[in-house]
């Protein structure tokens, strides 16, 4: 071996432990990331299928009112006194 390559790996194994953690630390930023950005996607997915599920739900609600005639009853309570 040239006396450049050793030198070149007598440096490389004095630094291997930095460089390992740098690596390590690159790979956990990394998948960190693309959670945050995965769970961001999956947000807003989620919430685009609520709005529009509750938008299909107010349009198709039906709502039936009654009317009550209490007049009958009226009459009964104002009797009894």
């Amino acid at each position: 071996m040239s006396q450049q390559k050793v030198d070149q790996k007598k440096l490389d194994k004095k630094n291997r432990r930095s460089t390992l953690r740098k690596k390590k630390i690159e790979e956990v930023l990394s998948l960190a990331i693309v959670a945050v950005i995965g769970i961001a996607i999956l947000g807003w997915v989620g919430y685009s299928v609520y709005t529009k599920v509750q938008d299909s739900a107010a349009e198709n609600a039906t709502y039936e009112y009654y009317d009550i005639d209490t007049a009958a009853i009226q009459d009964y309570l104002s009797s009894l006194n």
